[in-house]
């Protein structure tokens, strides 16, 4: 039945065509007397009129091969070819003739053979004639330029025709070209005649219509039309890219394509960069890469102002943008050599000014595409180096926001990753992306965001808690409405509070109370939850929870009542009676627990200060609350409590108000002996007042009296200079005779103490009146008087427990740690010599291990405060006492306590001998109290201030908090603590004039000797202390990332005009940023002259970097690097008098050192410099003497010096550029050159092994080495392969040099395993690895430059450091090992032997045992 179907179907068919061929008349068909249209005719192809297309009455070849055959048969051949062309032209002349005859013909009914209904056009058809198609090529060529509009095209069915595309379309994939010579050169020629659009078609036809042999000369002229900067760089691309190149024309191609980058259009610029990575090689991907992120800037691309229309202008240029990445993420995906190419092209990168937004696209391109690893270390490593800055985030994310939605799972991740960080600088910048994600994307992204930082806050590690409770927090107060929907996730924490600290907690509820008050929609719901969370945790026995709800309520009370800046509203009666009754259930609740008693008052008082509050608010604070104080804690003196016997005696001091003021004293050593007692007897319902609540009670009463009167303490102005009941003189003179309750009662009284006299200062020191300034400084002078007593007592009761002064502290972080004193023996030194020797010997091998962060902003670090904190004793034992590690039990000094720094300085040399009234009545701090404020302002700056490199926090558990202390100060922003710091810049450059003329007086009464007579004295090591600390408070200030933001640029010019102040009169001419950061460095660079030690030199050094990296100055670099150069010629001598070492030693002279390599002019000559001068004169000198050159470098500083250098040069040569086709030869000379330098001082550093043998400098070495080798194979080899021909010599004596290096790392690989040092031997595969993949490199080197003869291979002796042969490795001779051995017995030594290179045969495989290391041979490859 099928069968039957199909032939009745044709059947049907053909009667179609019979009945439309019948129906035809002779009006639709054409015809003249042409010889064209005669011999198409009687071969078969029927010319039609109208719009019905031409018919072909049999099969296409036969139609070629009938009129093939008619034409040659004819008496006129082959004139009869012209007539045939000739009839043909005119055919075409008629516009829709000639567009018939480029569409395809229809066969007729009549003809069974055909190969389908459709065949080729007629065009088509007479070009597959041999004999009429070179003719017939160049009549439809030249009809191309005839098209110039739109008055030629023709309209089919409504749309245009272009015709010169149909022509052309004719002429792709023939199956055979006679003169295809012709045709190219006849199409290139019509290139230049034509319109603009026929030109584009004629070139995106190109590579479809030429043979491949002349695929090079369409490249040619191709690349010359490209170069004239014209409209055609897509089709000209496209057509490149499809074209088949030799190599090095492709390469030739690429350069030409690369010229136009700086001028391309943005719309053609996704071609571009798309032809140039698809052309890319592996050898010049890196040089591709390179110039293609030199010229994309994006910076075109502006965010989308208001009332701006769809598709606009911006529209298409993130079009254009986002079709760019798109191309560089297709080269990376398909390309791997592209893709490393990338990474090492953003890797080189020093300069931070050099850095792109296109940077950050690409590297999350690079992420998205499975390269994380690489990805998130390259983003850490330019955060630290300040090249990712929170400005170029900012930049990324406002003006790209669209193209970066399409990347926001690399964004979160990299964010997340970023997040766990330990660096507080990466820290930063990932809060900053979570930060611009959350306001740039849409509602799915700030989602997935708010649920990414709350499975944060679920991971247990406190760093990442408290950013990403600092990110939501943030979040909730500048996008509050957009936070509202998202409140849910947030509220969830609220499980897991026990894995919160108090601060944390303190975040949490804030943040809860903003959603659940200030939010309309779903507040209701967060309102319940947190009123009976903060009630069942205020009514539990448990302190830790108690803390919780006693914060967690304040929150509320403060989201509810104070209103801060905003309009004076009312608040209605039911809310204000909300917030008193939390108020009076906190009081209540807290009043039978001292902690959550003082934590609630410290809560409340920092509140109140905020600003506005409700009117009943403030009414029941000051009833309730602030009347108390004077009943609890203010009693009047009486003669008779004086009398009363204690266990500790009793006495009325520090008073400093007039004999009949002083009426009133504080009730301080009673209430602790009351207290004690209390807890003793377990009476817990008898309420006494405890000294724990003294501070925060009186932090309280100030704050309101400071707001209900304008900032006028007069009303409180009495208990600035009243006394206290506190412990007489005599008992701490006597201290170890008093019993252990005793003892600690009195350590007690003096905490207490203390901590009253810094909430005094904290209070009074903004006042402007002067007998409250002078009464502010003596509350100084007691406080660093009573620190001396209380290190005093601590040495004898190390055991003691002081009571806290911060309350939202955990209990475990209120535990005095047991390295608090160290016990140090006196006297005569014990041991033998020789055992002495070897502890030296230690010391200095283990000096240089793996240091700290040099960058590291340690206030600690290098400070002469330590050797105050020594307190010694008769039994020849020195037990040091360090307050810092007390900081959890003191109160913190508010920021505006350094105001008082305002009143000068007056050393110790120069007060007065009349009992120093002349410094009291002055009103001028002496160096202690000003020690003791810079020490809080530098700890206060360094822990607010981040600067680009900072510390790095450990994952091990550390003493103390590192936020104990600086509490209060948390409160306030970064920008605020910025502005308080550069207000006390006069302030702080007065002191640190003060302190260096100080020593310059010294140096010039000690005839130029900084460390004459005096050096080591009381008052010097105090100025050491405090001119450290100030440079110190001044590095971490300009050391600041905030700076870098553009809305603080103006608060660091000021900055910088009050430095510039000191050493020239601005007026009101204009400054330039430049000339002011050059005024500066030259103000700060002339106190290099009078550096005490060592630390404090880092320290300027790091001050003045910090000012270098603000502006791109050569001549400021160069004078950085000359100050370290400085340095290091300088002899530093400690306060006991002799050479300074150890470790601190060598942390501070490592970064010099780096510093002087960085910043000079020339890194590679500075690093020759120490290596020929410096190293040459240590080996010349005695044992403990030094370079003359740099007489830092001793013994024990050597270590230091080899391992920075070593590093540096490796630093060094990876930056070196590699060299290019297109450089000059004197270009390409010079880095040979400097290639030849790095390997001499390779050469140089390799042989100090033989002196200096020490265990870290041996693995210095052999790890270093190794490092040199592969960046040689990678940088260094290209460059030999490009010089080998034009300069074979140096070449030769380049290697040579490097041969004698690698025969040294040898013999060390070979003393590693002698020595049987783990660390060590575990450095050598990997060396061994190298040094043969460096054979094997020189030997393709050698073959491709057809020198291979000059290339054999035998054995090298294993030996030790000495040239010695190692016995026990002697290897086994093979079979052919007598061979082997002739030929090594005719390899020259070491200094007569052409280039040689050693290398290992089984590189990579590590024995232990002794046979398995006899085996272990090399390979001598000379040549």
């Amino acid at each position: 039945m099928q069968k039957t179907k199909r032939k009745n179907s044709g059947a049907s068919d053909q009667s179609k065509r019979k009945r439309r061929c019948a129906d035809q008349t002779e009006d639709d068909v054409y015809s003249d007397k042409s010889v064209f249209c005669e011999m198409l005719n009687k071969a078969g192809f029927i010319l039609t009129n109208g719009k019905k297309n031409n018919e072909i009455g049999v099969d296409q070849a036969v139609l070629q091969r009938s009129l093939n055959l008619a034409l040659k048969r004819r008496n006129s051949y082959p004139d009869v070819l012209e007539d045939f062309l000739q009839g043909f032209q005119d055919y075409i002349e008629n516009v829709s003739r000639f567009y018939k005859s480029l569409m395809p013909t229809l066969t007729s009914v009549e003809c069974e053979s055909a190969r389908s209904s459709t065949q080729n056009s007629l065009v088509r058809i007479l070009l597959g004639m041999d004999i009429i198609q070179p003719k017939l090529v160049t009549l439809l060529l030249e009809k191309l330029p005839e098209f110039v509009g739109d008055d030629d095209n023709i309209f089919e069915e409504g749309e245009k025709v272009f015709l010169p595309r149909l022509l052309l379309s004719q002429f792709r994939w023939l199956d055979r070209i006679i003169c295809s010579k012709d045709l190219t050169v006849k199409l290139l020629e019509i290139i230049e005649v034509t319109s603009f659009d026929v030109q584009r078609e004629i070139i995106s036809c190109l590579p479809e219509i030429v043979e491949d042999s002349e695929h090079s000369d369409v490249a040619k002229t191709l690349r010359d039309i490209l170069l004239q900067g014209n409209q055609l760089t897509v089709p000209i691309l496209d057509a490149l890219s499809n074209l088949a190149l030799k190599p090095d024309l492709l390469t030739e191609v690429r350069g030409s394509v690369m010229q136009t980058l700086d001028s391309v259009e943005m719309k053609d610029l996704p071609v571009v960069v798309k032809f140039l990575l698809q052309t890319a090689t592996s050898q010049d991907a890196l040089e591709v890469v390179s110039e293609i992120r030199a010229n994309l800037s994006f910076k075109s691309s502006n965010t989308q102002k208001k009332g701006t229309r769809p598709g606009s202008e911006s529209d298409v240029t993130k079009d254009n943008e986002a079709l760019t990445l798109d191309a560089i993420k297709a080269g990376i995906r398909f390309q791997k050599s592209i893709a490393e190419a990338w990474i090492k092209a953003i890797d080189s990168l020093k300069s931070p000014a050099d850095h792109k937004v296109i940077d950050i696209f690409v590297l999350l391109i690079l992420h998205s595409t499975n390269r994380r690893k690489p990805v998130e270390s390259l983003f850490r490593n330019k955060i630290r180096t300040s090249a990712f800055t929170e400005v170029l985030l900012h930049a990324a994310f406002e003006s790209h926001g669209q193209i970066l939605r399409d990347y926001f799972p690399s964004i979160l991740s990299i964010a997340e990753v970023l997040l766990r960080s330990p660096e507080p600088g990466i820290l930063y910048f990932a809060c900053a992306m979570y930060k611009q994600a959350f306001s740039t994307f849409d509602t799915f992204c700030q989602q997935e965001i708010v649920g990414n930082l709350v499975t944060h806050i679920g991971s247990g590690f406190e760093s990442e808690i408290d950013s990403s409770l600092d990110i939501l927090v943030d979040l909730v107060q500048n996008h509050l409405a957009s936070m509202a929907p998202f409140s849910i996730f947030v509220k969830g924490v609220l499980d897991y509070l026990d894995n919160l600290s108090v601060i944390q907690i303190r975040k949490l509820y804030g943040m809860l109370s903003q959603l659940a008050f200030h939010n309309p929609q779903d507040g209701g719901l967060v309102q319940d939850d947190l009123h009976m969370v903060i009630r069942k945790q205020l009514s539990s026995d448990n302190p830790k929870y108690k803390k919780m709800g006693v914060i967690g309520a304040i929150m509320v009370c403060k989201s509810i009542a104070f209103t801060g800046n905003q309009s004076d509203e009312t608040l209605p009666s039911d809310l204000s009676k909300q917030v008193i009754s939390l108020l009076q259930l906190v009081r209540t609740s807290s009043s039978r627990m001292p902690v959550a008693a003082a934590l609630f008052m410290d809560e409340l008082s920092a509140i109140v200060g905020l600003g506005q509050k409700e009117s009943e608010v403030e009414t029941w604070i000051a009833d309730n609350v602030i009347a108390d104080f004077q009943d609890d804690y203010v009693v009047d003196i009486e003669e008779d409590k004086l009398t009363s016997t204690s266990a500790v005696p009793l006495a009325v001091l520090y008073g400093l108000n007039d004999e009949q003021d002083s009426t009133i004293a504080i009730d301080l050593l009673p209430l602790v002996i009351k207290t004690r007692s209390n807890k003793s007897n377990n009476d817990l319902n008898r309420k006494i007042p405890d000294p724990l609540c003294l501070c925060p009670h009186f932090r309280l009463v100030q704050m309101c009296e400071r707001h209900q009167q304008d900032g006028n303490l007069e009303g409180i102005d009495a208990l600035l200079g009243c006394p206290l009941y506190t412990v007489k003189e005599d008992a701490i003179a006597k201290f170890e005779s008093l019993s252990d309750k005793a003892g600690e009662m009195l350590c007690c009284t003096l905490f207490h103490n203390l901590n009253w006299f810094r909430r005094i200062i904290n209070c009074f020191a903004t006042q402007t009146d002067p007998e409250m300034k002078g009464k502010v400084i003596m509350r100084l002078q007691n406080i660093t008087d009573l620190q001396k007593k209380l290190m005093k007592c601590l040495a004898a009761t190390q055991q003691f427990q002081p009571p806290p002064a911060n309350f939202d502290l955990e209990d475990q972080m209120l535990k005095v740690s047991s390295d608090t004193a160290e016990v140090k023996k006196k006297g005569r030194k014990s041991g033998k010599k020789k055992a002495k020797g070897k502890e030296e010997k230690e010391n200095v091998d283990d000096s240089d291990e793996a240091s700290r962060d040099s960058t590291q902003m340690d206030t600690d670090k290098g400070s002469p405060k330590e050797s105050q904190n020594a307190v010694k004793s008769d039994n020849k034992e020195e037990i040091c006492i360090s307050l810092g590690n007390y900081r959890q039990y003191f109160r913190e000094l508010d920021i505006g306590v350094f105001t008082v720094l305002n009143t000068g300085l007056i050393s110790c040399a120069a007060l007065d001998s009349d009992l120093n009234t002349k410094a009291v009545t002055s009103l001028q701090i002496s160096p202690p109290q000003l020690e003791f404020l810079l020490d809080d302002l530098s700890q206060k700056l360094n822990h607010s201030l981040i600067a680009s490199a900072s510390k790095r926090r450990t994952f091990l558990k550390v003493k103390g908090n590192k936020n104990a202390g600086f509490h209060h100060l948390d409160q306030l922003s970064r920008d605020e603590i910025a502005g308080k710091a550069v207000q006390l810049l006069p302030a702080l450059c007065n002191h640190l004039e003060a302190t260096s003329a100080f020593f310059q007086t010294m140096i010039n009464d000690n005839d130029g000797l900084i460390d004459g007579p005096g050096y080591d004295g009381d008052d010097a090591v105090l100025m050491t202390s405090c001119f450290h600390l100030l440079l110190q408070s001044l590095t971490s200030l300009f050391s600041w990332n905030g700076f870098l933001v553009t809305e603080n640029q103006p608060l660091l010019k000021e900055a910088l005009c009050i430095l510039v102040g000191r050493i020239k009169t601005l007026g009101s001419t204009q400054v330039s940023f430049q000339d002011l950061v050059s005024i500066v460095f030259q103000y700060l660079e002339n106190f290099a002259a009078t550096v005490p030690n060592i630390s404090t030199a880092v320290t300027l050094i790091k001050l003045l970097g910090a000012l270098t990296a603000k502006v791109d100055n050569q001549k400021l670099s160069s004078k950085l690097g000359g100050h370290a150069e400085t340095f290091l010629k300088r002899e530093w001598i400690g306060a006991d008098g002799e050479k300074e070492k150890g470790a601190k030693h060598n942390d501070s002279l490592q970064s010099i050192i780096k510093t002087y390599l960085t910043y000079s002019d020339d890194p590679l000559v500075a690093a020759e410099t120490i290596t020929t001068k410096g190293f040459s004169e240590l080996i010349e000198s005695d044992k403990k003497g030094c370079s003359n050159t740099f007489a830092s470098l001793n013994r024990w500083s050597f270590p230091v010096f080899f391992r920075v250098v070593f590093s540096e040069l490796i630093t060094y040569i990876k930056s070196m550029q590699p060299v290019k086709s297109s450089d000059s030869r004197e270009v390409k000379v010079d880095v040979l050159i400097r290639w030849n330098i790095a390997v001499r001082i390779l050469h140089i550093l390799v042989n100090l092994i033989k002196t200096f043998d020490g265990r870290s400098i041996v693995g210095a070495a052999l790890k270093n080495g190794r490092l040199f080798v592969d960046v040689f194979l990678r940088n260094g080899m290209p460059v030999l392969d490009k010089m080998f021909r034009t300069n074979r010599e140096e070449v030769q004596s380049l290697l040579k040099n490097f041969q004698l290096s690698t025969r040294t790392l040898h013999h060390l690989s070979s003393h590693s395993k002698i020595i049987r040092d783990v660390s060590l031997t575990n450095q050598v595969p990997l060396l061994k690895r190298a040094l043969e993949q460096f054979v094997y490199r020189v030997k393709a080197m050698l073959t491709v430059n057809n020198c291979l003869e000059a290339f054999w291979l035998g054995n090298l002796k294993n030996r030790d450091l000495q040239g010695d042969e190692i016995l026990s490795q002697v290897s086994e001779v093979s079979e052919n090992g007598d061979k082997s051995d002739n030929e090594e017995e005719e390899v020259p030594d070491d200094e007569d032997s052409e280039v040689e290179m050693d290398n290992v045969s089984e590189a990579g495989q590590e024995k232990t045992d002794q046979s398995d290391e006899s085996d272990d041979q090399s390979c001598s490859d000379v040549f």
